[in-house]
Parts: structure tokens; sequence; C-alpha cells
């Protein structure tokens, strides 16, 4: 490559690349591989001119193009215009209304230092959404007895709005752990800023170059390393993560609390910002002005969260605790691996409304993930104060994967909730791109950003929105694919858990889809769920209809199988894919049997796309360590196709078996359960005389 550098550069310069490509390919290869591993044919870099001297070609590699490095008189300039986003509305600065340090020291991060709240309340300019509520529901004692069985009967009415509330029965009345002495004044928490006068503006610079930043950090580990992370060690990088905790409007970390500081804190805020002063004339004519305590109420608070939102006039930063892990901090219920906590209070440790319990039910999926430290198993605390913020869109901006999310309020003030049925979502992310026009044409950037969009405005563009007020001791359900926001009305304290029944395997799989496309990585496997749901499936169909033990659980996952069952239109729709995609794909490549422990510590994802690999996979002995998925097999290196491998877990004559057994098929269900479950059937002859059947059970894995 030719390369032209004058000695004299001070300044930084930008590279144009040359358009390298192998000697040995076509011309049409040529073109298909420049555009696989160069990704553009145009790519900027910026490097210093003292430093360079040449730039060499990669071996085996030739030139096609000479080029030459051009000055930039602004390179911060020139960056910011190959960055799609830069043209959103810039806000002026406001005057601050918190002042959050002591008055002796500039930068005081200490929790004990007060804090001054210069701005106040404007309620002749509150902007109160005027929304329907969604549907509030109180079973019955019975009714309460099974979660999963309940959440079924409330969907078809509940669904349509997103999100509903769940009030209890009278009795059920569980312990609030994160009372206890130790965890109110010992235990600590991080907390983030939260600037509430800046979530239309998107933090513009700041929030969109670290978004640049982590998409380009994404693309080199996507590139280099296979991206195979583990869950349940809170020091793995993953891009999906990152930021996980912030929510991505937080504009940096804030000082450590205990809830008692925090309580303290919160209610100071609250307490200067809605004070109504008192005018007092002295004898000597002088006005003397008295704050006067009062309790603002929900509506006050939201009338003017809104306010600040829509029409700012201070910096208005609030502090909140999101995502605090409850492994290291403690959950506010009774856990039954706890032995003094489940001698206490054991129906409430054991309790389906468990937030503990919830994830691995009977009947949920997420009970077949084998590793009990993924976080999506583990319940999630949110500690907030007055105008403290959950957004519409970011990393939350619905459930993560599509799971079904129950939230319950511990302790404090009311928490504001906004929720849009999911199948709204295509009129919400237009109305996002009408708020962002950019956004249209690189809509990857759209899960990085965070705005809170108001109500109104999403109804003004057909998008509908209902307001759910849950206050302590009360539930918030939120369904599959909704979008949701909501806002804290004072210091609270609130847990939610996920859990993923059988209708939610539909959303589970349009998801795995949609995540692939977008290079972002599943934070569950969801073929290891529908995997796991149908061996058991097919055990429950062994004991049912050979053994005839008929079982409150055999019942229930006879009710899922069947042809029109939900579990087998599933599995027989998932392998109707795998099965086009082998034909198509690799056919032609050596298989391999998928060895077991594959993906049993580290879930494995396609190196370019990050798709979950638990059923099959492509490999090459260049790279043991790195995979792709069908789709990118001739992309995970540059070695020939011939010399790669297809890794399968099951062939698709095994599958369209387990289909058929999940039918109800009997010969299929003797056929998987004694060749992959291990199971075995004999006769013997009782006492009486009348054959009776029973069971061996050999554990050989799946």
């Amino acid at each position: 490559c030719a390369v032209s550098v004058k000695k004299d550069a001070k300044r930084y310069l930008h590279v144009e690349p040359p358009l390298c490509i192998p000697a040995e390919r076509t011309v049409e290869e040529k073109h298909i591989k420049n555009s696989v591993l160069m990704g553009t044919t145009s790519r900027e870099m910026f490097v210093e001119s003292d430093n360079v001297d040449k730039l060499a070609v990669p071996p085996g590699f030739v030139s096609l193009t000479s080029f030459t490095l051009k000055r930039e008189k602004n390179n911060e300039e020139a960056s910011d215009n190959h960055f799609p986003l830069q043209n959103l509305p810039e806000k002026a600065c406001l005057p601050k209304g918190v002042i959050r340090r002591c008055l002796s020291c500039s930068n005081c991060q200490k929790v004990d230092c007060d804090s001054k709240v210069v701005a106040s309340w404007h309620p002749e300019e509150a902007c109160m959404p005027i929304l329907e509520d969604a549907p509030v529901f109180r079973p019955s004692e019975e009714e309460f007895k099974d979660t999963l069985k309940y959440v079924a009967s409330i969907r078809p009415q509940a669904e349509q709005f997103g999100i509903c509330r769940i009030i209890p029965p009278p009795s059920w009345e569980p312990p609030c752990l994160v009372k206890e002495k130790d965890i109110l004044e010992t235990s600590k928490f991080n907390t983030h800023i939260q600037r509430i006068d800046e979530l239309q503006v998107v933090h513009l610079k700041q929030t969109l170059m670290r978004i640049k930043e982590r998409m380009k950090e994404k693309r080199r580990k996507t590139s280099r390393m296979g991206l195979e992370y583990g869950f349940g060690d809170s020091g793995t990088t993953d891009p999906d993560n990152a930021g996980r905790c912030t929510g991505g409007f937080e504009i940096g970390l804030g000082p450590k609390f205990t809830l008692n500081s925090f309580k303290k804190y919160a209610d100071d805020f609250r307490r200067q910002y809605f004070a109504k002063k008192d005018k007092v004339t002295d004898s000597d004519d002088t006005l003397t002005v008295f704050p006067r305590h009062w309790e603002p109420s929900p509506e006050n608070i939201e009338g003017e969260y809104w306010r600040i939102v829509e029409n700012p006039t201070e910096e208005i930063e609030v502090l909140c605790g999101t995502d605090v892990e409850t492994i290291v901090f403690g959950s506010g219920f009774p856990s039954i691996s706890n032995p003094r906590e489940s001698s206490e209070c054991p129906e409430q440790a054991e309790s389906c409304w468990n937030l503990i319990n919830i994830p691995k039910l009977p009947g949920s999926l997420l009970a077949f993930e084998s590793c009990d430290t993924s976080p999506i198993l583990l319940p999630r605390l949110s500690i907030g104060m007055c105008f403290s913020s959950l957004c519409w869109v970011g990393f939350r901006k619905v459930e993560e994967h599509h799971l079904y999310s129950l939230s319950y309020m511990h302790l404090g003030a009311p928490k504001i909730w906004y929720g849009i049925p999911g199948r709204f979502y295509l009129k919400f992310e237009a109305a996002l791109k009408k708020k962002f026009p950019d956004l249209v044409e690189h809509p990857e950037y759209l899960h990085e950003l965070v705005t809170q969009l108001s109500p109104s405005t999403l109804k003004s563009d057909g998008v509908p929105a209902y307001r759910c007020r849950q206050d302590p001791g009360e539930f918030v359900l939120v369904f599959p694919g909704a979008y949701y926001s909501g806002l804290d009305c004072g210091f609270n304290c609130s847990e939610s858990a996920n859990f993923a029944p059988f209708d939610w395997l539909p959303h589970g799989q349009y998801v795995v889809e949609l995540l692939s496309e977008q290079c972002r990585k599943t934070s569950i496997s969801h073929d290891k769920l529908l995997l796991g749901a149908a061996m058991e499936a097919v055990r429950a169909q062994w004991e049912f209809s050979l053994m005839r033990k008929k079982t409150l659980s055999n019942l229930h996952w006879k009710n899922v199988c069947g042809k029109d069952g939900i579990l087998a239109k599933a599995l027989k729709s998932r392998i109707r894919c795998e099965a086009t995609k082998r034909e198509y794909f690799c056919d032609s490549l050596h298989s391999r049997k998928m060895e077991k422990d594959f993906d049993l510590t580290t879930k494995r994802v396609c190196t370019i796309c990050l798709y979950d690999l638990h059923l099959s996979a492509v490999g090459c002995p260049c790279s043991p360590d790195r995979f792709s998925c069908m789709n990118h097999g001739k992309q995970l290196c540059s070695c020939a196709w011939s010399d790669k491998f297809f890794l399968a877990r099951y062939k698709i004559s095994e599958l369209n078996a387990l289909v058929d057994a999940l039918e109800g098929k009997l010969s299929a269900v003797i056929r998987w359960a004694k060749e992959h479950l291990g199971l075995s059937m004999h006769s013997c002859i009782s006492k009486d005389g009348e054959q009776s059947t029973s069971t061996e059970v050999k554990q050989r894995g799946t």
C-alpha cells in the first residue's frame, strides 16, 4: 500500500483504508470477502502522524488501491459527522435545582452531607397525562394458591393493557426482611444519579458517544473473541449488559447508602422541593417567609414530574438504586434455603408468590435453566426516591427476553407505572423515530437510547398508554412484549422477578431471531428451555399413558401436549426452521455429535451475531473455542469450507420423533424415553394375580 505522510503533521489525520483482498480469489469472491471482512468499503481511523511510517498489507492480501492520509481541520468534528445521531436538538443550560454537597467542600460524596434543593414545585404548570387506568385484580384465597394458574386466568382481560395490578387477599402478609435492623442500618447499595430535566434530550453528546464507543467495542470483541460470556460472574463483561444498572440516562455513580440513610436523603429532598411557604409580616413591616410542611399527593408529584421532563426550568438530579442484586444485598422475602427464615415463616418461604421461588415454579420454563446463578433467575431490588424514573427505552425497554415480570412493593411511597401493550410496538417505535428521525436509517441505536416520551405524546401518535399505581403490599404484572415506564413518588423499595409459562414460548422464539438480527446476545437459551420442557413432557406422557400415573403434574403436562398443544406446536415450528437451515447451509459439512457439556457452564453464542448455539453450531479446527451459527459459518474464519465441521445435539430424525412423542404417538414416547431419558419398563405380577407395571429410571442424562 502506498502511503504519503507529511513529517511535520501535528494533528490527527483521517485515513482512507486500502481495498485489500486475497490474491487468489475470483472477482466475485473478492467482492464478497471484502464485504464480510472489512465490513464497509470505507472506515475512519485516526492515527497520529508522528507514529506512522508505513501501513503494511496483511499477509496473503494484495492492495488494489493506493491511498493518502488527508488532513482534517477538526478531528472531533469529522468524527461526529460519521455518527448518525448528531442532529438532535440541543438544550440550553439550566440553573442547578439541587446542590448535593457540603458547603465546605466542592466535591463531597458523603452520605450525611446536607443537600440544598433550590428548585421548587410549580403547581400552576403541572402536566398531568389524561390516561385510562390499567385493570386491578383481587384474587380470592383459593385463586391465590396458584400463581401461574391465576395469571393464566386473568391474561385474556389484562394482556390488552400490557400491565395490571394484583392486590393479594388480606391473609397474605409476608415479612419484610429489608426492615430488619442489620439491613436497614448496615447493608449498603450503590446509587446512580438521574437527570430528570434531560430525559427528552438523551444526554446528547455524552450519551451518544458512549453508545458509539460501546458498539465499536462490541464489534471488536465479536470479531476477535467469540463473545463467550458466562452467567453468574458479576465481573463478566457483556456488551448487552453494559450499563445494565444505569438504565441508560444516569450520568454517574452517586454515593453508597444504607436504606436508613437513603430514606433520610429522599425524605429531605421531597420535603424541601414541595414545601409550601407562609408569608408573615412583623411589627416593623418586615416580610418573612416560613416553609410549611405538608405531604404532596401522588397526583401532585406526577404532574410536577412531567412538567420537569417537558418544560424544565432547573437541573433536577435525583438518586436511585436499580437492579440491586438480592444475592448480595438480600431479598425482602424469606428464603427456603435459609434455615432461620424458613423456620420462622415456613408458609411464606414456600409461597408461590414469593419472588425468590417464582422463576422456577412448576410450569415456568425457567425451571429448565441449569445455571442457578443466572441473573434471570434472581429477584432484583429497586430503591427509589421522589422523581426517580424507569424510562420507556433502554436496556429494559421491554422486559428482558419478553419474559413475564412480577413486581412487589415492600415499603414506602407509591410508584406510578405506565404500560403499552406489546401489540403496539411498531407504532411505539414509529413515534420514537418521529421524535428522532435519524433512527429511521440507523435502527441499531434504538435499543441503546433512553428517553421519557410523555404518554400524552404517545396517545396523539396512536399509541395507547395506561396508568397503574402501585402501593406497598401490591403486585404489578407486566406481560410479554409490553413497554413500560414509571416514576417513584418518594422513598420506596420494591422487588421484581421473571417467569415464563408456556404461553410465553412464541414470544421467546421471536426475540431470539430479533436479537440475532441486532447482534445482541440473549439472556437465556431459548432452545435449552424448549428442549428441557419437551423432555419433561415425554416423561409425563410415559407415566400417564404407560404407567397410569394420573398425578396433577402429569395432567398439567398432558394439557400442553397433543397436536394442538402449545408446547408441541412451539417445538414443531422450531424444528422446521432448524431442518431448513441444516439442509441449506450444512448438508456438505462433516457432522459431529455435540458433547453434552458443550454449554454446560458457559452459554455458547455465535461469534458473528451472538445467536444461541445450544442446538447446533459450526466450528473449525483452527479455532477450537470459537463457533458460529449456521448462517455465519463461512465468516467464522478464512479456512476452506471443507475444513469446517457441523455440531448437532440431535439429528433432525430424533427431533421429529420428539415432536411425535409430544403429539401422543405411543411408539415415539417409548423410543424417546428409552434412548434419551434412560427409562425402561418391565411387567411384574402382583400378589393378587393382577398385572402391574413399574418403571425403572436410569438417569443417563439428556
